[in-house]
């Protein structure tokens, strides 16, 4: 059972009633435009909430109190959609049918909650400096190592050739030189622009009391916001086709094609653009799979996947340096072969079902459901139920597929030549 409140203008609680898990978690997301300007700072903030606040000022004291709570969890991470910048905190604990006492431990999370938001380990116009150091200097070891992640650098690669939006051609934790520019002061002021004007979404999912949880949460006192955000971005095709080509001293060598298309969200072709997906490069039937990696043996790994909030499909092979010539060639004629209809009615049943089983298992994770829930508040009618959703994807027929891949055009090439 859902239910959805408004606290004030532009904060929302999203309680999903289940006994289906142990757990109770809490997700809260903070959105706000993807910039440039504030996406280092946010992404240092996640960084310091997750590992202290003024009341547990140190990471063994901040993680004693949650060993202290039954064995809590608590952790934030990044995520973009669109032009959308996300920050989310998550909170899980045992639910209350397994404890003696009732709603005390949502209540303590809660607190806690309260703790990291209202009672951060600052000054009044920093974060603490010695504790900001340190995690700027996790961040930015995370950060290098990701980097030296080849399929990462590579997307990132692509990213850079495919957009014209500069903001879509930041990483959802930001770059190496944004988040060396930041400072303990400017990472707290992101940090307090974020509570006074982010969009918040509050969703409960588990065994919940919506009465005492909504009293709780007004206890924090937030301020009316209005964030103007763009959950779908969508950019004309250029016909001057945008190539790069790196060298590295890697073995092995990575070609990754950006195929611009212009469904969105909910039109007719948004669906068979999934089924089409499937079909490419979704799974181990697929025909990058099956033609490329199996039969000529001219890729270690490829797969393909498409946004369709941004309007990008992806191809992504490891192959050979050798192999570059014919790798995309064939990797072309898949394409091809999907706006010709070449493909069998056989393949589309099992592209459906394994579609259909992978959508069903998802649904017994709360972060599938919690993402479910956001998207249904954001999109309103436009959105697609589980059952709607089903229905849509038994219902797309061999034609729509040939349809959705002519809107397929290529937009973009990088290589990374190794070895």
């Amino acid at each position: 059972m859902r239910s959805s409140m408004e606290i004030t203008k532009g904060v929302q609680l999203h309680f999903i009633q289940s006994e289906k898990f142990k757990t109770n978690k809490i997700k809260v997301r903070f959105s706000a435009p993807l910039s440039e300007e504030t996406v280092a700072g946010r992404v240092l903030t996640a960084s310091m909430l997750e590992t202290s606040n003024a009341l547990y000022p140190t990471s063994q004291a901040f993680r004693e109190r949650l060993a202290n709570l039954y064995g809590a969890n608590y952790s934030t991470s990044l995520s973009k959609r669109g032009l959308i910048h996300y920050l989310d905190i998550h909170l899980s604990f045992v639910r209350d049918k397994f404890l003696s006492r009732k709603n005390v431990l949502t209540e303590q999370m809660l607190d806690f909650l309260k703790a990291t938001l209202f009672s951060p380990l600052a000054t009044q116009e920093a974060f603490e400096e010695a504790a900001f150091e340190i995690e700027k200097k996790n961040v930015l070891t995370d950060l290098e190592a990701e980097i030296e992640n080849h399929f990462y650098h590579a997307h990132r690669e692509l990213s850079n050739l495919f957009y014209d939006a500069p903001a879509m051609r930041l990483p959802r934790a930001a770059t190496v030189e944004l988040v060396k520019r930041e400072t303990a002061e400017s990472s707290f002021a992101a940090f307090q622009k974020m509570l006074r004007q982010d969009q918040i979404d509050f969703f409960f999912i588990g065994d919940f009391n919506e009465v005492a949880v909504r009293e709780k949460i007004q206890e924090f006192q937030f301020g009316a916001r209005r964030q103007d955000l763009q959950l779908a971005y969508q950019q004309e095709y250029s016909n001057v086709l945008r190539e790069g080509l790196e060298q590295k001293d890697v073995h092995q060598s990575i070609i990754e094609l950006g195929y611009h298309f212009s469904a969105q969200y909910g039109d007719s072709d948004h669906l068979p653009l999934l089924v089409l997906n499937g079909l490419l490069g979704g799974f181990a039937h697929s025909k990058l799979f099956v033609n490329v990696r199996e039969k000529e043996s001219l890729a270690y790994t490829i797969a393909s996947n498409f946004d369709i909030f941004s309007g990008l499909l992806r191809i992504y092979a490891g192959i050979d340096r050798s192999s570059r010539t014919k790798a995309i060639s064939l990797i072309h004629r898949q394409i091809s072969d999907l706006k010709r209809g070449y493909f069998t009615e056989d393949e589309i049943i099992q592209t459906k079902k394994m579609l259909k089983n992978s959508m069903l298992l998802a649904q017994d994770r709360q972060n599938t459901l919690l993402e479910r829930t956001y998207l249904s508040s954001v999109l309103g009618r436009q959105y697609l139920s589980l059952e709607a959703w089903l229905e849509g994807v038994a219902a797309v027929e061999k034609e729509d597929i040939v349809r959705a891949a002519n809107q397929l055009k290529l937009q973009a090439i990088y290589f990374m030549e190794g070895k």
